[in-house]
């Protein structure tokens, strides 16, 4: 009978072993938090937030790391290319690691090259016009655009950036034919709205607050599915019946193959720093909210956003050759 009984009882605790979820567990070493826009930016705010949190948990300190350029593919490609043991990981918005590698020859070609830990934030964006402009809401602006085509100038980011990838879906899904003009950033972008070089343009939330409030600018509409509760009085072009958006989410992620354990440390750590009211409120001053997903949810999320980006910026012409 014990010999019946030993290979039962062995094959039992290698089914338990194969079973059981890795233990989460912190990463031995110094740990570098890689950002790859500038310093004071939200990215890299959001980032240095999240690791003032969790410090206390690494024994062996953290620090950020800006390293910018080329729409955040040279910060994306060094945690690409660090050792997957958790001491190099992080934290860029979906553009630049879903659009970049889509639009230029990168050494990471997608999710499958990287390995999701947990989302932090997420936003979408808004349409403004100048305060005297004579539309008065989202429908007055549709019809004008659709009666006078190639006549209205809309002002996005840069030429796929997620602003245009918002222009591009308004665009086909109410036929409206209207002038692309890309500016390098919000800075250049409201001034040419303020001068009256552009009759709209794509902002991310809080840009345009001080400008709104004064008077200056005002929102006509909201790129998300719901609205947003820092402009609950403006409606969603979804209410319109364009089910469009493109979100702008900031993830943390770290080389492929990263560690199960360390993987699951980071998202549990993560997920409280973010949950913390200190970033609560960090969050609503920027007229952004919270989004945790933990890393199954955003790997998913990651492979869904891909395949849509993938068809916007083919019809675009924007897909690398």
């Amino acid at each position: 009978m014990r010999k019946t009984l030993l290979p039962a009882l062995a094959m039992l605790a290698a089914f338990t072993s194969f079973a059981a979820p890795a233990a989460a567990q912190a990463p031995s070493g110094a740990v570098t938090v890689i950002v790859p826009f500038t310093v004071g930016g939200l990215n890299d705010l959001t980032a240095r937030a999240v690791a003032e949190k969790i410090k206390g948990q690494l024994p062996g300190g953290i620090a950020v790391i800006n390293r910018t350029g080329a729409g955040g593919s040279i910060g994306v490609t060094e945690v690409v290319q660090g050792k997957p043991d958790g001491t190099v990981i992080g934290l860029a918005p979906t553009p630049a690691l879903l659009d970049q590698p889509q639009m230029n020859a990168l050494p990471y070609k997608g999710p499958q090259d990287y390995t999701a830990i947990a989302n932090t934030v997420t936003y979408y964006q808004l349409l403004a016009v100048r305060g005297d402009a004579p539309w008065k809401d989202i429908k007055e602006l549709m019809a004008a655009a659709k009666a006078s085509p190639a006549k209205l100038r809309f002002g996005t980011s840069g030429i796929g950036t997620a602003a245009h990838l918002n222009l591009a879906q308004l665009q086909a899904a109410s036929g409206i034919d209207v002038v692309h003009v890309p500016f390098s950033g919000w800075a250049e972008g409201s001034a040419a709205l303020l001068g009256g070089h552009v009759d709209t343009l794509v902002i991310n939330p809080g840009e345009g607050r001080q400008l709104t409030n004064a008077g200056r600018i005002r929102i006509l509409a909201v790129f998300q599915p719901a609205r947003s509760p820092f402009y609950p009085d403006v409606p969603t072009f979804k209410e319109l019946g364009y089910d469009i958006g493109v979100n702008l989410s900031f993830s943390f992620f770290g080389p492929k193959g990263l560690p199960a354990g360390v993987t699951d440390f980071y998202a549990k750590a993560i997920r409280a720093a973010v949950e913390d009211k200190a970033f609560q409120d960090f969050a609503k001053a920027r007229e952004i909210e919270v989004n945790y997903m933990d890393s199954a949810k955003l790997a998913a999320f990651f492979d869904k956003e891909f395949k849509e980006h993938t068809a916007l910026l083919d019809k675009l012409g924007l897909l690398k050759k």
